[in-house]
């Protein structure tokens, strides 16, 4: 399993090197978020986890959105990076998973608390697309009323510590239902 991770990385960068060549806003968004996810993860301490939290709620959104893909490739899974960053449709990449096949992502670097339309509004778009999954990824902080709309969908949240687990530890843990 270890060289079927390594192949679909190495495969997601290279397809999308190659789709995204004429982007150079792309390539320069994706070498940044490599950047933010080495400094991450050489922080060590007790407090690595408020800082690393603050330090991303200050990182340009479109560069969190990229980090968060670039962390999925480094666990293993193939990425489809759009090549558009506004009128993508509210999907802002696809990543392939084992058992689903291709699920939906959408990021949203928040500073304070999540938007429940916005989730709602995601959830229904994976159901009209009729992905098999989807994954709501955001730094924020997640009210009680975001968690109405994931029962009755097919959304995993990806925030608080399962997120520094992706980012900082390449661990994607149990994600998907």
């Amino acid at each position: 399993m270890p060289l079927l991770s390594l192949l679909c990385r190495l495969s997601s960068r290279w397809i999308n090197a190659w789709r995204l060549r004429h982007r150079p806003r792309h390539r320069k968004n994706i070498t940044r978020s490599r950047k933010v996810l080495k400094q991450l993860r050489s922080w060590e301490g007790p407090y690595v986890n408020p800082r690393c939290f603050a330090f991303l709620r200050q990182v340009d959104p479109l560069v969190f959105e990229e980090v968060v893909m670039t962390a999925l490739e480094d666990c293993g899974l193939f990425v489809w990076r759009n090549l558009r960053y506004t009128g993508d449709g509210g999907v802002d990449g696809k990543a392939w998973h084992p058992r689903h096949g291709w699920c939906a992502v959408q990021v949203k670097r928040y500073c304070q608390h999540v938007s429940a339309d916005h989730v709602r509004e995601f959830a229904d778009l994976v159901a009209m697309r009729r992905y098999p999954a989807g994954l709501f990824v955001h730094s924020g902080r997640s009210g009680a009323a975001l968690y109405q709309h994931l029962g009755k969908s097919r959304l995993t949240l990806i925030s608080g510590e399962r997120l520094l687990q992706l980012l900082l530890h390449r661990q994607l843990g149990q994600l998907w239902k």
